[in-house]
């Protein structure tokens, strides 16, 4: 059967020098894109720290977790892929090259999830004279957070499987099955990996379809893995039936499922959830949220999950004994944190090369992450490090003050020139509301606050302004990430903007009253304090930017739908790799995606 609705692979020319369009467009059916400074990443955030206590009270999820040994994931693999050959390696089951897509932060606004669905489900002709075509990937693997806010279930199916599926469905019937792998992030982990499990670990049910003959069983996959909601089961056609909540319904949503959670826990009652996720046409294999799976002599493929803090002594245990038996192995590490990031080391994914007893400079690895929602790729001695986080989430430029010498990267998409010009909109977006409300009305209510101690005594008032320039000051400076490398940098940008914040509601109302006279009051000051507050939070944030601080929070506000991408990627029997970058810069245009980065290793 065909897979191919369109009728052959796309040509793929490479992206060249042009400058990206001025206007993206963005996406027009809900689910929308995370606003970042709105009511539902506020309760993404809540649930971040509830796992964080969580972890900190060493409740760990993968207490449950056995991985499987390298050989017992091959074997299912290659069962999967129908690969009868023989041999301790995936290239030698199949007799031939194997080919990966690597996608990385997925599942946001739902229609960015449809144009990279689009990209990643395709054939792609090279435009370069040598007439290759890249196939689709035998195995598809996800580098974390599968979604926003948090990768519960329901968030997943809306912002990832219903998108995805919708794409797959289109092509045909898939003449083939494949193999799905994946790794953790820290969204994932937001809800314990329980939406995480329910996509990517082993089905049972389904590797009892696939291995007889049962059509009753056959009959009911298949209602199951619809990609029409009103033949889907109860479940998944609930959660289809509110895709078409807005921002607050959204939110509401969250809260109404985390209340049921709690309720459940308080009456010992279950909670009714979706019992697995799926995609049209591929296979979860793994037992666990690391893995190791032999690709070639001498090439192994290593995913690795470091929880919410660090690699536990369960991965360490494993990998050290992958290590002992194959001393001189490569690997393509697929991790959930970058090594480096902009140029500098990068705490987080440092600590997991550390656990697992490696080192870029020294032992040759091909080092694959999300996190970063860019792309930027470097070599650093016999390895190459590779951020790949453009699957669909909101885009985070790359770094725009001067590299240190020889550290500038051989690629980076966006650029240094386009992430400056997007960084300069964040105070001006910021003000305007784009990512959310929140800090609107923060800023009002501290207003509100200070002009009513104001109207009680002067001094009431003042103090309530040093209070609040004081908490201001506490919050940018905990804010910054480089806060611990470069404290005093970070206390010079906090000490130049707290103050400002608090002292502006009163600047404003000086103002008004020397401009505006007529309708200048104290309802009129905080009106206005709920658009000044967060232009001077944007400039703060921008500055952070510019000075190498920071680059995350600021690129957050723009929730810019841009610069998505994934990598596809040839391993040969031989253990050589081959990787193609393919991507768009304005994703929902009519254009075709082009080739944004080639390498070898």
């Amino acid at each position: 059967m065909a897979e191919h609705a369109s009728g052959g692979p796309r040509p793929l020319f490479p992206r060249g020098s042009e400058p990206p369009p001025v206007a993206f467009r963005r996406g027009a059916r809900q689910p929308y894109g995370i606003r970042w400074f709105g009511s539902t990443a506020l309760l993404g955030h809540l649930r971040h720290l509830t796992a964080e206590r969580l972890a900190t009270g060493q409740l760990d999820t993968r207490d449950w977790m056995r991985a499987q040994a390298p050989g017992d994931l091959l074997r299912e693999v290659a069962r999967v892929l129908e690969a009868r050959g023989d041999g301790a390696t995936l290239t030698e089951r199949l007799g031939r090259e194997v080919w990966i897509d690597f996608v990385a932060d997925t599942g946001d606004d739902s229609d960015v999830s449809l144009a990279v669905a689009r990209m990643v489900f395709a054939e792609y002709a090279l435009q370069d004279g040598s007439g290759r075509v890249l196939p689709r990937g035998d195995l598809l693997i996800f580098g974390g957070d599968t979604a926003y806010p948090l990768s519960s279930a329901p968030e997943i199916a809306r912002r990832l499987t219903h998108p995805w599926n919708q794409v797959l469905a289109g092509l045909g019937p898939p003449s083939r099955a494949r193999a799905m792998l994946a790794i953790p992030g820290n969204h994932d982990w937001y809800d314990g990996l329980d939406g995480f499990a329910r996509f990517f670990r082993r089905d049972p049910v389904r590797d009892r379809a696939d291995r007889g003959d049962d059509p009753e069983l056959l009959e009911q996959l298949r209602r199951a893995e619809s990609p029409d909601p009103k033949e889907s089961g109860r479940a998944l056609g609930r959660i289809y039936h509110h895709l078409h909540f807005d921002e607050v319904a959204g939110s509401l949503k969250l809260a109404e499922q985390a209340v049921a959670e709690a309720f459940a826990v308080l009456t010992g009652r279950k909670v009714k959830r979706i019992s697995r996720l799926w995609l049209i046409g591929y296979r979860a294999v793994q037992e666990a949220s690391y893995w190791l799976l032999p690709l070639a002599p001498g090439l192994d493929l290593w995913g690795v999950d470091r929880h919410l803090r660090s690699v536990d002594f369960r991965q360490r245990l494993f990998f050290d004994e992958r290590r002992a038996a194959l001393p001189d192995a490569r690997r393509i590490l697929v991790s959930p944190d970058p090594a480096i990031a902009m140029g500098e080391p990068n705490s987080p994914g440092q600590h997991i090369l550390k656990a697992c007893r490696l080192s870029l400079k020294s032992d040759p690895t091909c080092y694959l992450t999300g996190d970063s929602h860019h792309y930027e790729r470097r070599e650093v001695g016999p390895s190459m490090h590779v951020i790949a986080g453009g699957g669909g989430s909101f885009v985070h430029g790359t770094r725009v003050h001067r590299y240190p010498r020889g550290k500038r990267p051989a690629c980076a998409f966006p650029d240094a020139g386009t992430s400056r010009r997007l960084a300069a909109e964040v105070p001006f977006r910021l003000a305007l509301g784009t990512a959310g409300l929140l800090l609107h009305v923060l800023c009002a209510a501290l207003a509100a606050l200070q002009i009513s101690m104001f109207a009680l005594a002067p001094m009431a008032g003042w103090l309530t302004t040093a209070l609040v320039a004081g908490l201001a000051v506490l919050f940018m400076y905990q804010a910054v990430y480089k806060r611990r490398e470069r404290p005093w940098a970070t206390l010079a940008v906090a000490l130049a903007h707290g103050p400002l914040l608090a002292a502006a509601p009163l600047g404003v109302g000086w103002l008004l009253s020397r401009v505006m006279p007529a309708i200048a009051s104290n309802l009129v000051d905080i009106a206005a304090m709920a658009f000044a507050g967060p232009l001077i939070v944007g400039t703060f944030l921008l500055t952070l930017v510019v000075t190498g601080l920071e680059h995350h929070q600021a690129y957050a506000v723009l929730g810019h739908p841009g610069f998505k991408f994934f990598v596809r990627i040839s391993v040969s029997p031989g253990g050589r790799v081959e990787a193609w970058t393919i991507g768009k810069a304005d994703t929902l245009d009519d254009g075709p995606p082009q080739l944004i980065d080639r390498f070898e290793w």
